[in-house]
């Protein structure tokens, strides 16, 4: 009998197993639950920093429902290695695996995926430059005037960073606005790292970020024609009398401080003098130049004085003849 119905007691077990998987899977069913949850990097270099090509990947975990469900999104901690990178490279690029890590209570439940399972680690070396800041100026001077050498306090700064960014690193900047040169004391401007096109260089440090900044103003030299006035004193021998005069050149350019320049009309001579003379006189004379001032070109200018002899009254050439 038991030979006979050994067909219907494996059916019967068949349906026992499936009856006990289903009520199972009813009570404690499967699951599955996906995170999005940041990576971190471990084991870098002293004296580097690290950086992935993303910095969140998505993390799958599978197994018992009631397992899953016991897991929370800060739970589950995604990172890289680094440990295995060379320490004595400056700058270090390759592909590194991700590591998942749970509870250990939790973890042997379950089946752990993550995606993508590598990330592109970058590794780089840290260091420091000492630049001298330079000024640069928002706008051109008012007409007639320049702007002097500004002073800054300090004179330099310490920039620290990535070595690849601090290579890029051409100038360190202040902008100085005219309004400066009005103030006495000065006042702080921010320090600016630029590359060789002008362009800002981020990811850096520059200690101290600002820098006192005093600026002055400069009136430039300018230049004006003026008229040469000669000065004369004495008189010519009677009956002589001047005729006229000339002076060669008759002007001359000036150059000083338009302050200076705009009063200036005339510049006179030493004095030419002419008593006693008889015929015509030809002095080089001297430019008496005004102060805060300066002839372009030559300091003498040629006076002649030309002199006629004149005539004696009639009755004293009687009384010459006699």
């Amino acid at each position: 009998m038991i030979r006979h119905n050994w067909k219907y007691k494996l059916l019967a077990l068949m349906v026992a197993l499936i009856l006990w998987t289903y009520v199972n899977a009813e009570r404690n069913p499967q699951s599955r639950r996906t995170f999005t949850v940041p990576v971190s990097v471990v084991e870098v270099a002293k004296g580097h920093v690290a950086k992935l090509d993303s910095e969140k990947i998505s993390v799958t975990i599978a197994g018992l429902k009631t397992a899953v469900d016991a897991v929370a999104k800060e739970d589950v901690e995604a990172f890289v290695n680094l440990s295995s990178l060379p320490r004595d490279k400056e700058v270090v690029e390759t592909s590194l695996p991700v590591h998942i890590r749970l509870p250990r209570a939790i973890a042997a439940d379950l089946d752990i995926s993550a995606s993508p399972k590598r990330l592109q680690a970058r590794m780089e070396a840290l260091g420091q430059r000492r630049i001298q800041i330079t000024a640069s100026f928002i706008a051109d001077p008012p007409p007639g005037f320049s702007y002097g050498t500004p002073i800054v306090n300090p004179e330099s700064v310490m920039v620290s960073g990535r070595v690849t960014q601090l290579s890029k690193i051409s100038k360190a900047t202040i902008t100085v606005s005219g309004d400066l040169a009005s103030s006495p004391n000065g006042d702080y401007c921010e320090v600016v790292p630029l590359d060789s096109s002008g362009n800002i260089v981020e990811e850096v440090s520059v200690r101290p970020q600002r820098a006192r900044v005093k600026l002055g103003m400069i009136e430039m030299p300018a230049t004006k024609t003026v008229i040469v006035s000669p000065v004369f004193s004495g008189v010519p021998k009677f009956p002589a009398r001047v005729q006229k005069y000339t002076v060669t050149p008759s002007s001359v350019t000036l150059e000083g401080k338009p302050s200076r320049l705009s009063s200036i009309s005339a510049i006179s001579t030493e004095t030419v003098s002419l008593e006693g003379a008889e015929s015509t006189v030809i002095r080089d004379i001297s430019l008496e130049v005004p102060y805060g001032t300066k002839p372009i070109g030559s300091r003498t200018v040629r006076i002649t004085v030309f002199i006629t002899p004149g005539h004696l009254p009639t009755d004293q050439r009687d009384r010459t003849g006699d």
